[in-house]
């Protein structure tokens, strides 16, 4: 049984398609759909078949800023001419965007969905990544690099999963590779010595000279 959230994330996928097909979806910005009981929208983990009435519900359509754009404007209302161009002779240049930090956190994100056991590259790579509203993941060739140097470099690791619609025909799915610094230092997560191997003090002889014992 599907909740609302699901299904919200699939029509998203739909709408993308159209909106990119028809030029609608504004650069820098994202769109998301939402569910809308008579006076404010579902509540997103309700099961959709109990809840959704299409006699007196709607479905809307929103557009806001994508998360990099809004930073990137923060950044720049803040900073004074004189600070960005401590020398009147050079100009410093600030990255619009960081591919490889947009990437990581947008897995994360999806990574994170309810109901989902795992991510696939394709989807992945020619619908979320574009979803998310990333300017340099308008170019597919852009996207494609990205991938394959996070993958290259183990930050994102590769598996064959199942296809649900096609068991004969299994999927390539990615997932964080959580343990690699640059990942955990992206996501926040540097300080977090629980996924860290420690080794345990076993009391008594070495496990190699039980072995040699035994033997004999």
């Amino acid at each position: 049984m599907k909740t609302i959230e699901q299904v919200e994330s699939q029509f998203e996928q739909k709408v993308y398609d159209a909106l990119r097909e028809l030029d609608l979806l504004p650069q820098g910005f994202k769109h998301l759909v939402r569910f809308h009981g008579k006076a404010k929208d579902k509540k997103r983990t309700a099961s959709f078949e109990n809840s959704w009435s299409p006699e007196t519900d709607s479905i809307y359509i929103r557009f806001e800023r994508a998360e990099e754009e809004i930073k990137t404007q923060a950044h720049s209302s803040i900073e004074s001419p004189i600070e960005a161009s401590p020398n009147p002779g050079m100009h410093s240049s600030v990255p619009v965007s960081d591919p490889l930090s947009d990437l990581i956190r947008a897995l994360d994100r999806a990574e994170s969905r309810q109901g989902y056991d795992f991510v696939a590259l394709k989807w992945f790579r020619d619908s979320r990544l574009p979803f998310e509203g990333f300017a340099w993941a308008d170019s597919d060739s852009a996207r494609q690099t990205a991938l394959r140097n996070a993958i290259d470099s183990r930050l994102i690791l590769t598996s064959k999963v199942p296809n649900p619609k096609s068991p004969q025909f299994p999927v390539t799915a990615i997932r964080l590779n959580r343990l690699m610094p640059e990942v955990r230092k992206i996501l926040g997560t540097g300080n977090d010595n629980s996924l860290e191997f420690h080794p345990v003090e076993i009391r008594g002889e070495n496990l190699s000279a039980t072995i040699l014992r035994e033997r004999r």
